[in-house]
């Protein structure tokens, strides 16, 4: 763990740990997400507020949730786009394999709120991610497009596009 400006650096294991501790006394957890499996719904930099699963609120097929790889015992934030036997099968929308089955133990939290990094994303790539978070609430079919690999080039089409128009307004 290290400290740098009124922030806490912990590593994924770390956070997996302290996310898993904050769950269970069922408190919302927030903190930055890293990588972009989810992109352009959940950017590298965007700040996550995780909901903790209860018996009134258990993930449903779309929701995207926090749980911790038991293999690997690091947070991961996918989707569920399905749901077999209190088994979830896992997806990053911008990744065309998925996670397999995790047991719903290892399931700590649901992506209640994502909040779109303020410097990073400018006219209409902020359009864009803005419009992604809408087509969020389209659950079930974004879990569909998603299970059959549809999503995953979408998302990596509209990853290019943002790309080529941040590089065409600061080029290198």
């Amino acid at each position: 763990m290290a400290v740098e400006s009124n922030r806490i650096l912990l590593s994924s294991k770390e956070i997996a740990s302290f996310l898993k501790e904050t769950c269970q006394k069922k408190v919302s957890f927030k903190f930055t997400a890293r990588g972009m499996s989810m992109a352009p719904f959940i950017c590298d930099g965007d700040a996550l507020i995780i909901e903790p699963i209860t018996e009134n609120k258990i993930p449903v097929i779309g929701d995207i949730v926090a749980f911790i790889n038991p293999a690997e015992g690091f947070l991961v934030i996918h989707r569920v786009i399905r749901i077999q036997n209190n088994e979830y099968l896992l997806k990053g929308d911008n990744v065309y394999y998925n996670d397999n089955y995790c047991h719903n133990k290892d399931i700590h939290g649901i992506v209640k709120k994502i909040v779109i990094t303020k410097d990073r994303f400018h006219g209409p790539d902020r359009v864009l991610r803005k419009m992604f978070l809408f087509v969020n609430n389209f659950k079930k079919t974004i879990a569909f497009l998603s299970r059959h690999n549809l999503l995953t080039l979408m998302c990596r089409l509209i990853n290019k596009l943002i790309l080529n128009n941040n590089n065409m307004i600061n080029p290198s």
